[in-house]
């Protein structure tokens, strides 16, 4: 049984995988984290272990073709997602780096907290947290 929810789970990954460049093209930030946010009564995936799910994770994203400028946003929503439908306490969290006098862009980065401790690519530097996602459903 295990055998097979861990092939749905890789298909999953991957479909969602797939999904996300395009759902962050078409709509706001805002409602990409609702429509990634499951109910939490809703836990298909809660015989899986959170180091499994991030494996299964970072080799889909390895390479990505999309979002290569933005792979944290996409890792980032990828955990929340899945950890969320493991039944995880996962926080979702988006920074702004300081500006530097040579970039004309803000710098942001997005990570995953699971049980207090940075579960996906961690900020490389000190940030401003501009916003933290939860599970309320």
């Amino acid at each position: 049984m295990l055998k097979i929810n861990s092939f749905i789970l890789q298909a999953h990954v991957y479909l969602v995988a797939s999904l996300i460049p395009l759902l962050v093209n078409l709509f706001p930030l805002k409602k990409v984290l609702r429509l990634l946010t499951p109910s939490r009564r809703f836990q298909p995936y809660r015989d899986a272990g959170s180091e499994e799910i991030a494996a299964i994770i970072r080799r889909r994203l390895r390479d990505p073709a999309n979002m290569r400028r933005r792979s944290c946003l996409r890792e980032g929503l990828m955990m929340f997602h899945f950890l969320c439908l493991a039944g995880k306490p996962t926080k979702l969290q988006i920074g702004v780096y300081a500006p530097r006098a040579d970039q004309k862009r803000t710098r942001a980065h997005c990570w995953v907290m699971l049980n207090g401790e940075c579960i996906s690519s961690p900020p490389r530097e000190p940030v401003a947290v501009v916003l933290t996602h939860i599970q309320k459903r």
